[in-house]
């Protein structure tokens, strides 16, 4: 009987043991080391520079006439440089963001940090 009753006990803990992290899950919070808007300028950058070499090339290969080489390469420039400006800022508020933090202890921290890693204190 005592087998039975132990046996009962350790299956009911067993199933505890699986079923908790399905009944009470904990939403974890996943921060992207690089916003999603540098992806996006970062992208916007390649395609529009992308499309300049395209241009280029078909112009040397005599499918697009001066004229219309010039009106095509003058929007793709000014999307390109666009991009280009855009991507300069994000990247170098990207890089303020990711600087170090130098604790009192004289620990270097990575940027975002919120606890020093070499003694534990709260970051300002």
């Amino acid at each position: 009987m005592t087998f039975l009753l132990l046996s009962i006990l350790v299956a009911v803990a067993a199933a505890g043991w699986v079923v908790y992290p399905l009944i009470f899950k904990r939403w974890v919070v996943i921060e992207d080391r690089v916003a999603t808007d540098v992806f996006e300028g970062e992208s916007r950058k390649r395609v529009a520079l992308a499309a300049l070499k395209d241009v280029e090339y078909d112009h040397a290969a005599g499918k697009l006439d001066d004229a219309d080489y010039q009106d095509i390469r003058g929007v793709l420039e000014r999307e390109a440089l666009e991009a280009l400006e855009l991507s300069s800022t994000r990247s170098a508020a990207a890089a303020a963001a990711r600087s170090e933090t130098v604790h009192s202890c004289g620990f270097r921290n990575p940027g975002g940090s919120r606890f020093c890693a070499g003694c534990g204190h709260r970051l300002a």
